[in-house]
């Protein structure tokens, strides 16, 4: 089970990178335990039950400057099949629908059911919801080239080929062996635990890149071409999810449902990469809303968008990467094409799926993140803080009520620990944060009572269910 423990606010406003925050403040200590479905994950309010989940609003969100033209594009005059697939050249007709576009008109392996082509256009980036993060603002339209992604995330199968023997660099990954070797059974499954250096390294061995952030948003949510006016992005082209604008359930994502009120696990699980067809992306992909995590190729950066974006890139440096599509833990809040998290917090539930652009990213001109340094201590309400790992978790504390500390729903930990517990009554944390705003901390204690693999609890130990006691200030130099 999962202990959850009280939580501070803390302000993190060190102007140099990783400067500790040295003023004394309460320790950190127990709050009630238990709760239900899995361990404690982004977007659920500390203090009490959920309301059943509903579809992000997106309606108030249209504004006129995102009517943004779709450009005409040029075919050529006979669409060839040059490896005879059945299937015709995306590059030579961009037009041509994702189901009968060829990804590499020289690879007979390569056909819709490995990658789907997403023509080149505008899409709509970003989100304007209640439950939108202020990283996923402000909603803009962005301009892409034209570029493939795989369908499917990873296999473990795959993962494993790649390795040859290798010994996998995260201790959280699964369904592959400490050996490199897959293990029975999850051949089929996703590929999960990975570094970004390993997801970055298994797709350039296939030819490809990790998709940027906004190729992958596009993906999930559809180009302007596919709403009500195909000339124009229109209030239809601002799809919630990868399915459209119905609510998530277990039979679209593979995550922490919440629709029928307290969240539930759909199955404590992965499932394989080829399932879940209903919950399939406007362009085909599957498991884009849930089951793993998947990396990107941009830096995370909380105030890189704005207008005017063509093929971005995301800064040209920084500390952590971009994370989308939530996994099989995540709330169905957090479901949501727009939401954004990174590798500060990191876990077991995070894949990849590679991408085949056709033109290379710009990068974006904001300056990367820098990190500060937040210290303390936790301490346990009753004997030792014994287990398999203690979870240090902070949010971004606009997302909190500064006096109660509840969380609005959907809202995603800035950054994450995972410890080894001390054995003692008390322990000493240090989390690096985002510098120059404040946050607000979290811990959950994984105690080891779940004997079975599918109770492993996996980062983000956020967001807990027991209500916050005596939250203060901590302020940083």
């Amino acid at each position: 089970m999962l202990l959850r423990l009280p939580l501070l606010t803390l302000l993190a406003c060190a102007s140099e990178p990783e400067a500790p925050v040295n003023d004394p403040a309460p320790p950190l200590t127990p709050g009630p335990g238990g709760g239900p479905g899995a361990g404690p994950q982004p977007g659920l309010a500390p203090g009490g039950p959920m309301g059943a989940s509903q579809a992000e609003d997106l309606s108030t969100s249209w504004r006129a400057d995102l009517a943004v033209k779709v450009p005409a594009l040029e075919d050529a005059a006979s669409c060839p099949d040059a490896d005879g697939d059945g299937f015709v050249s995306a590059l030579l007709c961009p037009s041509t629908p994702a189901a009968s576009a060829d990804c590499d008109d020289n690879d007979p392996a390569v056909t819709p059911a490995t990658e789907r082509w997403v023509r080149p256009g505008p899409f709509l980036m970003g989100s304007a919801s209640d439950h939108a993060g202020r990283d996923e603002g402000p909603l803009h339209a962005v301009t892409l080239s034209g570029y493939c992604l795989d369908r499917l995330e990873l296999s473990a199968k795959d993962f494993a080929a790649w390795l040859n023997g290798r010994a996998p660099k995260s201790p959280d990954v699964r369904s592959v062996t400490p050996a490199g070797a897959v293990e029975p059974g999850r051949e089929a499954h996703p590929a999960e635990g990975l570094t970004f250096e390993e997801a970055q390294a298994v797709c350039e061995a296939r030819g490809k890149t990790l998709p940027t952030e906004a190729q992958w948003e596009k993906a999930a949510r559809g180009g302007c071409e596919l709403g009500e006016f195909s000339g124009s992005c229109d209030p239809e082209d601002l799809r919630p999810y990868p399915w459209g604008a119905d609510p998530p359930t277990c039979a679209l994502a593979n995550h922490n449902s919440t629709e029928k009120g307290m969240p539930a696990l759909c199955v404590s699980d992965t499932l394989p990469a080829d399932s879940l067809p209903e919950g399939a992306g406007p362009y085909g992909h599957q498991h884009l809303s849930g089951n793993v995590w998947e990396y990107t190729a941009d830096y995370w950066q909380p105030g890189v968008y704005g207008p005017g974006r063509v093929d971005p890139g995301g800064p040209a440096s920084g500390v952590t990467h971009a994370l989308r599509g939530g996994g099989w833990n995540t709330f169905s809040t957090n479901m949501r094409v727009s939401n954004r998290f990174h590798d500060l917090v990191m876990g077991s539930a995070v894949g990849v799926r590679c991408a085949r652009p056709t033109a290379p990213p710009n990068t974006d001109s904001t300056p990367p993140m820098t990190l500060a340094t937040v210290s303390g201590v936790v301490t346990a309400s009753e004997g030792q803080l014994k287990g398999r790992a203690l979870y240090i978790t902070a949010f971004d504390a606009a997302d909190a009520d500064p006096q109660s500390g509840m969380l609005a729903p959907g809202r995603s930990p800035v950054a994450e620990v995972k410890l080894t517990p001390s054995g003692e009554a008390t322990q000493s944390f240090s989390v690096q944060v985002p510098s120059g705003g404040s946050v607000l901390i979290m811990a959950a204690l994984d105690d080891g009572s779940g004997g079975q693999k599918d109770d492993y609890k996996s980062a983000s130990g956020s967001a807990a269910l027991a209500k916050p006691t005596n939250p203060s200030w901590w302020r940083g130099t």
